[in-house]
């Protein structure tokens, strides 16, 4: 059976996906009672990530709400992992990178312990703890001040700290990526940083599941079309793809395993 996390984050996707789900019908589709759905419905409602209409909910078009880095590693965590797989193929023996906080780029880090005289800098302490293994890749922090429910540095001597640096390149994990808003987090500080770390790198690099589209935080690091290289799955919505394409940007598709 399903954990409330899981199976709350796959009722948010049934709601975005179909565009209003019933209590009955979510219960069926979860093998749980109705009290169990209304109860993860007033939970999401709460946190921003539905809105509760007539013994339904309907997606919130609003402002998405934060994940802490356990619920994140719990959401599509599969997906993520193909995706860090792909990512880590565009980093090379000797190269210099930029690894942003993030589950998603957690991954990354999972596929570089063979790597050889490589050099990566990142503000995400669990990606850090990740590359500890890494025989052959030399590890920096950022500094700066952790916020703990991400795991992530951030501030003012974290920005210090990166203005002298330059490297090949940055890959970003993104909270929010919408045609309008752009690319977005949910902390003012860390998106500060992450726009400084695209400024010293050569290559720009943005790693989302396909999930984070049509979706945006309050903080933009990057205006939509303006990074080198996406790598997503398959789920990417066509517009988002011609767009981006148009603009010339590389979009990497990586297919789910069956």
């Amino acid at each position: 059976m399903k954990s409330a996390i899981e199976r709350r984050m796959e009722i948010v996707n049934v709601v975005n996906q179909e565009g209003k789900a019933r209590v009955e019908d979510l219960a069926e589709k979860f093998n749980v009672s109705s009290v169990t759905i209304r109860s993860d419905l007033s939970f999401l409602e709460k946190n921003g990530y539905v809105v509760r209409s007539h013994g339904a909910a309907i997606p919130n078009s609003g402002v998405i709400a934060e994940l802490t880095i356990h619920e994140k590693r719990r959401h599509n965590a599969g997906v993520k992992s193909l995706l860090g797989q792909a990512a880590a193929k565009l980093i090379h023996d000797g190269d210099t990178v930029i690894l942003d906080s993030g589950t998603t780029t957690r991954e990354i880090a999972a596929s570089l312990k063979s790597m050889e005289n490589v050099v990566v800098m990142t503000n995400g302490l669990d990606v850090a703890m990740e590359l500890a293994s890494a025989p052959g890749v030399e590890v920096l922090m950022s500094g700066g001040v952790l916020r703990k429910e991400a795991l992530s540095f951030s501030g003012s001597q974290a920005e210090a700290g990166l203005k002298n640096f330059r490297f090949d390149k940055v890959f970003l994990g993104v909270d929010g990526f919408d045609l309008r808003a752009g690319i977005t987090t949910h902390s003012e500080q860390e998106a500060s940083l992450n726009r400084l770390m695209c400024e010293i790198s050569e290559q720009v690099i943005a790693v989302a599941d396909s999930t984070k589209f049509g979706k945006r935080s309050c903080h933009m690091i990057r205006e939509f079309g303006n990074i080198d290289i996406l790598v997503t799955d398959a789920g990417i919505p066509e517009d988002y793809l011609a767009g981006l394409r148009e603009m010339k940007v590389e979009v990497i598709i990586v297919e789910k395993e069956h």
